[in-house]
């Protein structure tokens, strides 16, 4: 099909290496799933006008193996001249990651490495996302920002990096390590691990960046401010609970002093606000979780599994009304509905009370890693990483509900995000 007749493209990292990103390989020999398929690459599909998916490039990398290893997550870049590229670690011990320039013609897409590979600044790169600042450093054109979270081997670490478009360097700005774990899991928690990053989007494009980062061996949230003089530090640190695993964090798009938290080792979302006096983190209430009660019988495979816990993405649709939650094991989404009141003394402020459950509904797969929102809010992706799939669902705006439209297979799909076709 003609790239002009689809609504998105999807860019999709997928795992080269078989075994990866599984806590439990060591010990139980790994979540059951056909080893036999393993990933050439990040691959580029298409998403038409009812969700459905299609290969591109005939189902060949974009990016092959051979280019870039395990190329696991990735964040796609708009620059000022309409320039869209894409850049993408390589979750490696030795961690690199590589910036790339996507084109197209009317049947394919191409990726050119706009630089060699990079350090991403510490072992096994696992998140990366980027923020578009104008006055960063002094500078009056916009600036793009990179913020890698390296899930370490023996300590975490957030590095910084900063560009001005695809034709200039990518220069490393800061870098930050986490210390200890809380070893609250003697098995995984004895060493800080960065997992993801979340930017607070703000109005004003001079004002700080707020920029958080979960860390899933310490169980912490922490808080870093970047002002667009270029300084970065960190300002606070909001304790998860004990054992839980922060993993996936995302600000609300439209209430920027609410976010939502997965729990990875609890099997739970926690949804958390900054405090209007001190900018500081709270948590809102308890934690919920994202499976059903009394899942997992005793006798059920997945009981083995950390008693089927294992959480993995979680995000909120365009509109801030909902928050949509990834259970592995269990391998559904759980969609729950934001409830607030609005506090007509403080500028018709949303104040958030907590969550309620709408649905929870099979991704259609087995082990969904990682989950995309389409930007008009009507598509929601999963990339399954156990089944070798993409799945893909149509949402009702009206209540937030998931309705399952397609599927196509991605041998290890870890990472998927959306690009409007009409930008190629």
């Amino acid at each position: 099909m003609n790239i002009n007749n689809y609504k998105y493209i999807g860019i999709v990292g997928c795992y080269t290496k078989e075994g990866q990103a599984d806590p439990f390989e060591s010990s139980h020999g790994g979540v059951p799933h056909d080893r036999t398929l393993v990933g050439t690459g990040v691959m580029a599909i298409g998403v038409d006008y009812d969700g459905r998916l299609e290969y591109v490039n005939g189902g060949t990398p974009i990016i092959s193996a051979d280019e870039l290893v395990n190329p696991s997550y990735l964040t796609i870049l708009e620059n000022d001249d309409g320039g869209v590229g894409v850049c993408i670690v390589s979750e490696l011990e030795e961690g690199k990651w590589q910036p790339f320039k996507l084109s197209a013609s009317q049947e394919s897409i191409t990726a050119k490495p706009a630089s060699a590979p990079l350090s991403s600044g510490g072992a096994y790169p696992c998140h990366i996302t980027s923020a578009r600042v104008v006055g960063f450093d002094g500078e009056s054109k916009a600036t793009n920002l990179l913020f890698i979270c390296n899930y370490g081997e023996e300590e975490g670490t957030l590095s910084c990096f900063s560009n001005q478009s695809f034709n200039s360097t990518f220069k490393p700005e800061a870098k930050f390590m986490f210390g200890d774990g809380s070893k609250a899991d003697l098995n995984r928690q004895q060493c800080s691990h960065a997992h993801s990053t979340s930017i607070a989007s703000t109005l004003d494009p001079y004002s700080p960046l707020d920029i958080c980062v979960a860390d899933l061996g310490s169980d912490a949230i922490v808080q870093f401010s970047i002002t667009s003089s270029g300084r970065v530090r960190e300002t606070g640190r909001l304790a998860a609970p004990q054992g839980s695993g922060p993993r996936s964090l995302m600000f609300n798009p439209q209430h920027n002093h609410l976010a939502i938290v997965s729990l990875e080792m609890t099997g739970e979302v926690w949804l958390i606000r900054k405090r209007s006096h001190d900018g500081c983190l709270e948590g809102i209430g308890s934690p919920i979780s994202i499976l059903p009660h009394n899942w997992p019988e005793p006798s059920m495979t997945e009981a083995q599994f950390n008693r089927g816990r294992w959480a993995s993405d979680a995000l909120w649709s365009a509109d801030g009304k909902y928050v949509y939650a990834a259970a592995r094991l269990h391998d559904s989404i759980s969609v729950f509905e934001l409830k607030y009141r609005i506090d007509t003394y403080r500028d018709n402020s949303v104040v958030a009370e907590g969550l309620e459950l709408v649905q929870r509904i099979s991704t259609q797969g087995r082990t969904p890693r990682c989950l995309c929102m389409s930007d008009c809010g009507n598509f929601l992706l999963v990339a399954h990483q156990h089944s070798h799939d993409v799945s893909s669902f149509e949402r009702n705006e009206v209540d937030g509900s998931l309705l399952f439209v397609d599927k196509i297979q991605l041998p290890n799909a870890a990472c998927v995000k959306l690009i409007r076709a009409d930008k190629l």
